[in-house]
């Protein structure tokens, strides 16, 4: 006999039975002494409170009965018969049948002694609640079994806690699996792919189930219609794909809508469902540029709304990099970027995982004066610049006057000239002649330098004769040399000065932002004049003066071999597209336009090359990831002369949208926030980066409700730099939380999950979620059984007996109360006095 005390201590009070014998209170009457004592004794065991654990026969079978919608009415009545025949053969056995009820159903009369549970459904197959409920009506230690009955198409969660209860009890767990609807069209499942955010495409997946038929998909949200599939074939389960513009950063409901083109949809009336996404913040870009005017408003422009474009401007502090995603360098000199505000961006890259987009023109990389400063290192691309290159290629066109004023010894010595200039080139260089004489004309197009007898023929014969005019002449040098590659293009103008007034000095100006230099010559006795010392200084070349054959000049057409190249290359300039589909989305890299311009450089080991040029592999577009951050390279004018080309492209703005989304901060937030599911609870983990000191927030929600009011949840450190926060939400609603870091450092994140207790119409469970219940059966050693054999029970689980208390003390208790009646008995006897006769 296994007797236990629930209060052992008073056992203490039955030394005082010893009271009646010894000590002042003792009696001489031993009878009463005895019956005080006994009824002390049992006083005593009384308080300690004496229980017996014992066992009885009785054992439990637990029976979950689905008769919802989604179970075909066939499939109902194959369970009603398995049912009788189950109850038929649990002979002894105490029998708890749980039914999830469905409209329309035929009630079954059960035996008597069967506990029966209706458990309220609205449509829905809450399983998960039910296998809870069955194992609870099994006591602790006694013998039991649950059985399922059901096509597995579960509405609430996975169960997996009563699993786990049923598993440490031994209690198994079957599952007796309906058939369920066939070739019923119903969309199953509407989920977000990825991140959401406004201003940029977003991904949304359905999946679903049909038997053949043709249907057309419709998405929506409160606004409106944002996507559609068209005609597409359901046969089984898939997967449609729609992709859309969020109108607005915030919780947004999206409801999908499928229409039937084609074929029959057996039931009719489940093709809705909506689900709740989060749609985050535009991504902020801090926009700082020099050369450019108004480049911020134009990059918002080409970018889309998806963007916050802000324009730093000159005023810039320690905390610049601390507010942003994205920091773009656009043509903006070293000069202009103090050493101090490069290691904060740099700090901010490594140790923050701040994007930053590095581009430019003239003003940018090497020819911006970022060699040896502390950006340079970040940067994906190595400066050509710092590089000494010997014999650099040059095109010279010599543009010759052969008007009448020029007669006699003037256009030999003209000629002359020219052919020295022209010996000073190498073969690898080029060379066009031009003459004007009231018209201007090609004597020699643009050739190769070798080309020294055509050269010479075409010089020969030139002749005076004609009216000076110089400016069309000039147009034309300068529409030549634009569609030439070669390091330096120069243009040497040679005249008597005699020359008629125009719109020169634009020109000129802009054919020396082209990258080309224009010198003059005068020709003939003269010692100098200054317009053609202006046309010099417009076209950043130089004024030689020729009076006689005696004083010819050494024309300097390139610099020294030993000197460093300008690394901008001005031109058309074709270019090809390499990077992977995460750089390019739905734009075509064949259809990339030439550019007009780019700074020269070299990809660094480890770079990915996204656009390069064609003909010798210089990098437009790289990029790799550095420290926490990613870093890529532009090599030209985002907004500038070098991608002026690309303006009237359709894909250029996108384009540029996914460079900068690719290269923004993935990591800058201070924390990362995952929403997940843990049975009938909801988990936020939020892991740290960066900051130490930084603690993380979030606030949470149901569906909104007029008035309601987000409730604060409470983080538990679990490691270091991880945080979790447990809640029970409301099991029917969708849950959307708002995190960020405390003190509202850094950018806020929403999260949205799904019901845990699908309120949807039943019939839209997805079929795979039968799984969850294949794995329950699994984890307690249960058996999948057949509908079809009837009257089959499965061996109990558990305890051999159910447990119980027999409580001894009441007995203890009561024969106090009896000994206490008889010590009464035992005062009240009369007594018997001895008489003595006289």
């Amino acid at each position: 006999m296994d007797v236990q005390w629930l209060q052992p201590g008073f056992g203490l009070v039955a030394l005082l039975a010893l009271v009646p014998w010894i000590g002042p209170l003792r009696t001489r009457d031993r009878l009463h002494a005895g019956v005080r004592s006994v009824l002390i004794v049992l006083l005593a065991v009384a308080l300690a409170r004496p229980v017996q654990v014992v066992a009885s026969g009785a054992s439990h079978r637990v029976i979950v009965w689905d008769r919802s919608a989604s179970v075909t009415p066939d499939a109902d009545q194959t369970a009603r018969r398995w049912l009788v025949s189950a109850l038929a053969v649990a002979d002894g056995e105490r029998v708890t049948l749980i039914e999830l009820p469905g409209s329309g159903r035929e009630a079954l009369e059960l035996p008597e002694g069967v506990r029966h549970l209706l458990l309220a459904t609205s449509e829905s197959s809450p399983l998960g609640e039910a296998i809870a409920i069955g194992a609870r009506a099994v006591p602790i230690g006694a013998a039991g079994r649950l059985t399922v009955l059901s096509d597995g198409l579960a509405t609430d969660a996975d169960g997996a806690r009563a699993a786990e209860e049923l598993r440490q009890r031994g209690l198994p767990l079957d599952w007796v699996r309906l058939e369920g609807a066939s070739g019923d069209l119903r969309p199953v499942g509407l989920a977000l792919d990825g991140e959401a955010r406004v201003g940029s495409t977003a991904r949304v997946l359905a999946r679903l189930v049909g038997g053949g038929q043709v249907v057309d998909c419709r998405l929506s949200d409160g606004a409106g219609e944002l996507a559609r599939s068209g005609p597409t074939v359901v046969d089984g389960a898939i997967e449609v794909a729609f992709e859309f513009e969020p109108r607005a950063a915030g919780f947004v409901e999206l409801v999908l809508e499928v229409e039937v083109l084609e074929g029959v949809d057996p039931r009719g009336g489940d093709e809705r469902l909506a689900t709740t996404v989060a749609v985050q913040d535009p991504l902020r870009v801090l926009y700082l540029g020099e050369r450019v005017r108004g480049g911020a408003g134009e990059l918002a422009r080409l970018v889309g709304p998806g963007f916050d474009v802000r324009d730093g401007g000159d005023d810039l502090g320690p905390d610049a990099f601390g507010e942003t995603d994205l920091v773009l360098l656009d043509d903006r000199p070293a000069a202009r970027l103090s050493e101090e505000l490069q290691r904060s961006l740099s700090e901010g890259v490594v140790n923050r995982g701040l994007g930053l987009l590095a581009a430019g023109g003239e003003a940018a990389f090497g020819p911006g004066g970022y060699h040896e400063q502390p950006l340079e290192a970040l940067l994906p691309v190595e400066f050509v610049q710092k590089e000494e290159k010997r014999d650099p290629s040059t095109t010279l066109v010599v543009i010759l006057d052969t008007s009448g004023s020029m007669g006699g010894e003037r256009v030999q010595l003209a000629k002359e000239v020219a052919r020295l200039a022209i010996r000073r080139l190498l073969p690898h260089d080029k060379v066009g002649i031009v003459e004007f004489y009231g018209a201007k004309r090609w004597a020699a197009p643009i050739q190769p330098a070798s080309n020294s007898i055509e050269l010479e023929r075409a010089l020969n014969r030139l002749n005076a004769g004609g009216g000076t005019v110089i400016l069309p002449a000039i147009e034309e040098a300068y529409y030549g040399l634009k569609n030439v590659r070669t390091r330096y293009k120069h243009v040497l103008i040679l005249t008597d000065g005699g020359v008629e007034s125009g719109a020169f000095e634009p020109l000129l100006r802009r054919m020396a932002d082209d990258g080309m230099n224009v010198s003059t010559v005068l020709i003939g006795p003269d010692a100098h004049s200054e317009f053609l010392v202006n046309i010099a200084n417009w076209g950043k070349g130089r004024f030689y003066s020729v009076p006689n054959r005696f004083n010819l000049p050494e024309i300097l057409l390139k610099q020294p071999a030993s000197a460093k190249l300008p690394a901008y290359r001005p031109g058309i300039v074709s270019v090809t597209g390499r990077g992977g589909r995460g750089w390019w989305g739905d734009v075509d890299p064949a259809g990339l336009p030439p550019l007009a311009g780019y700074v020269e450089t070299r990809a660094r080991p480890g770079a990915e090359r996204v656009i390069e040029t064609t003909d010798e592999a210089h990098p437009l577009l790289a990029s790799w990831r550095y420290g926490l951050g990613r870093v890529s390279a532009l090599t030209t004018e985002p907004t500038g002369p070098g991608t002026e080309p690309w303006r009237d492209w359709d894909g250029y703005g996108p384009l540029l949208a996914r460079t900068l989304a690719r290269t923004a901060s993935d990591t800058a937030a201070p924390f990362v926030f995952e929403l997940m599911a843990d049975a009938d609870e909801l988990v936020l983990v939020a892991e740290r980066r960066g900051a130490a000191e930084l603690l993380p927030e979030a606030e949470f929600s149901g569906a909104p409700l007029p008035g309601a009011q987000p409730r604060a949840l409470a983080f538990a450190r679990v490691a270091p730099d991880r945080f979790e926060a447990r809640w029970l939400p409301a099991a029917r609603e969708p849950t959307q939380v708002v995190a960020g870091a405390a003190g509202g450092v850094g950018p806020r994140t929403r999260l949205a999950h799904a019901p845990l207790a699908d309120p949807s119409f039943e019939r839209l469970v997805d079929p795979r979620v039968d799984s969850r219940l294949v794995e329950l059966v699994e984890r307690t050693g249960g058996r999948l059984r057949d509908a079809s054999a009837v009257g089959s029970t499965s061996p109990l689980g558990g305890g051999e007996r159910p447990l119980g208390l027999r409580r001894l003390w009441l007995a203890a208790a009561l024969a106090a109360l009896f000994v206490y009646l008889a010590d009464v008995l035992v005062r009240r006897r009369p007594r018997l006095t001895a008489v003595v006769t006289p």
